[in-house]
């Protein structure tokens, strides 16, 4: 459980916050975003579709770390690209949906995650790629209500 607090949580609220010091603003209007969608996810798929190490008794407590940590901390990052680099939305979409899918499937090649109900690794791209699709669309919805984020 230490590996996934510090991997999944610490190091990348580190990294996130330190990338995003001078746009603290996207942190506050994303980072709630992110967790609420991760953890909606993560809680549906861990009755029905995959699990992680280490074994608990609430499965969805192994993935709690990265609920609060990696997901919303990539959402975080991926709209500093699109919002403040000016990256294309769909790229930097894709982009951080693949990266996470690749994470994933490294820790599923290592034993760390376990798929079964037909759970696939196509399945776990889209499962990132939603969410990023969702974030975007909030950025959108920000803009019509003139909420600045730079």
């Amino acid at each position: 459980m230490l590996g996934n607090i510090l991997l999944g949580m610490v190091i990348p609220i580190i990294l996130g916050i330190w990338i995003l010091r001078r746009n603290f603003t996207i942190f506050i209007l994303y980072y709630p975003l992110g967790v609420a969608i991760a953890a909606c996810i993560n809680n549906i798929g861990f009755n029905y579709f995959w699990n992680i190490l280490p074994n608990t008794r609430n499965q969805s407590f192994a993935a709690l770390p990265m609920d609060l940590g990696v997901y919303p901390i990539a959402g975080c990052l991926m709209m500093y690209a699109i919002l403040v680099k000016n990256a294309n939305p769909w790229l930097a979409i894709l982009v951080v949906s693949l990266l996470l899918t690749l994470i994933e499937w490294l820790a599923k090649m290592m034993g760390h995650v376990i798929y079964f109900n037909g759970w696939n690794i196509l399945w776990t791209f889209l499962s990132y790629l939603l969410p990023f699709v969702l974030a975007y669309g909030y950025s959108k919805l920000l803009k019509v209500y003139q909420v600045n984020v730079h």
